[in-house]
C-alpha cells in the first residue's frame, strides 16, 4: 500500500522571499531588456561595421578596426578624451568640497534655513523640466545640461589675473583656473550632494558632540574627529553619484563626439568611443574607490 506524501507547509520566510521576487520581477525584466541587452549590443557594435539596408541593419565584424580609427586616425578623439578626464578630476573634488561646505552651513539653525535649502535644490527640480530648457536657450547653451553661457555665469569675473598674482606653479594655476571658471556650473550640480550630506549630518548623534565639548574640543577638532569620520559612508555615496553624473553628462566632449558619430550613421565608431572612454573611467573609479576604502573607511571605520 502506497503512503500519501505529505507536503510540508511553506515557511513565512519562504513566502516573503517569493513575494519579494514577484514584486521585483518587473524591475528585473526591465534591466534585462533596457540595460543589459543594449550594453551587450553596444559591445558587439564596437567591433563591427554597421550597414543600414532597406531590409534592416547588417553587422560586419571588423575586429579592432574601430578602436584603431578612434585612437590613430580620428584627429579629435584623443583630445576630447584628455579634456573629459581632466574635467572629471577638476569637478569631482570641487563639487565634493563645495557641497560639504554648503551642507554644513545649511544644517545650522538660523532664520530662513528652509528657504536656502530649497533654493540650492531648485536646479535639481529644474534639470529635466521645460523651465531649464527656456533658461538655457536664452543663455545660448544646451537645453538639457547644467552648462550655461558666459553671460550667465562668472564671465564678469576674471580669475586669471588673481591667480597670476599669487605666483603659483603653472600646474596648480591651470587647475584652479579651470575649477573657478566652472564654479557656477559646480554650484548648479551640487543639489543632490548637499541633500545627502545634510541627511548624513542629521544622523550623527548629538551625544558625540556633547562628549567632544566636555573634553574641550574646538569646532575645528569637532569637524575632523567627529563630523568627518561619521560622514565617510554618506561621502562615499556622494562621490559615486558625482562621478557617474560627471562622466555621462552630455556636455562631456567624448559623449558629444560619440553622439555625433551615431547621428552620422557610424554606430560602430561611436560605440568604440564610448567603450574605450568608459573602460578608462571605470579603471579610474575603481582605483579611487580602492584608495578611499583603504585610506579612510578602514582607518576611521
Amino acid at each position: 500500500m502506497m503512503t500519501k506524501r505529505v507536503r510540508r507547509p511553506i515557511g513565512l520566510e519562504t513566502k516573503k522571499a517569493r513575494y519579494g521576487y514577484i514584486f521585483i520581477a518587473p524591475w528585473i525584466i526591465g534591466v534585462l531588456l533596457f540595460f543589459i541587452y543594449p550594453i551587450v549590443q553596444s559591445a558587439i557594435f564596437s567591433f563591427s561595421k554597421l550597414h543600414f539596408e532597406p531590409t534592416g541593419v547588417e553587422t560586419e565584424f571588423v575586429g579592432t578596426e574601430n578602436f584603431n580609427f578612434i585612437l590613430n586616425i580620428d584627429p579629435n578623439y584623443t583630445g576630447n578624451l584628455s579634456a573629459a578626464i581632466s574635467s572629471f578630476f577638476v569637478s569631482l573634488p570641487f563639487i565634493l568640497v563645495l557641497s560639504l561646505i554648503l551642507a554644513l552651513l545649511l544644517n545650522n539653525n538660523f532664520r530662513g534655513r528652509l528657504f536656502f535649502r530649497a533654493m540650492y535644490f531648485i536646479p535639481v527640480i529644474m534639470a529635466s523640466g521645460p523651465a531649464l530648457v527656456q533658461f538655457l536657450e536664452a543663455a545660448g547653451s544646451n537645453a538639457t545640461d547644467v552648462a550655461v553661457a558666459d553671460s550667465v555665469s562668472f564671465a564678469m569675473m576674471d580669475f586669471t589675473e588673481v591667480l597670476e598674482g599669487l605666483s603659483l606653479p603653472p600646474a596648480i594655476n591651470d587647475y584652479l583656473g579651470s575649477a573657478l571658471d566652472g564654479l557656477f556650473m559646480m554650484v548648479w550640480q551640487s543639489g543632490i550632494q548637499i541633500v545627502l550630506f545634510i541627511a548624513g549630518l542629521q544622523s550623527i548623534p548629538d551625544l558625540l558632540y556633547e562628549v567632544a565639548k566636555v573634553e574641550g574640543a574646538t569646532k575645528w577638532e569637532e569637524f575632523w574627529f567627529v563630523t568627518l569620520p561619521m560622514l565617510l559612508r554618506p561621502m562615499l555615496l556622494v562621490v559615486i553619484f558625482t562621478m557617474v553624473e560627471t562622466i555621462i553628462s552630455k556636455t562631456n566632449p567624448v559623449i558629444k563626439q560619440a553622439l555625433g558619430q551615431f547621428n552620422n550613421m557610424e554606430a560602430g565608431q561611436g560605440s568604440a568611443m564610448l567603450w574605450f572612454y568608459f573602460l578608462i573611467v571605470g579603471a579610474i573609479i575603481a582605483l579611487l574607490l580602492f584608495i578611499y576604502n583603504y585610506a579612510f573607511l578602514r582607518k576611521w571605520g
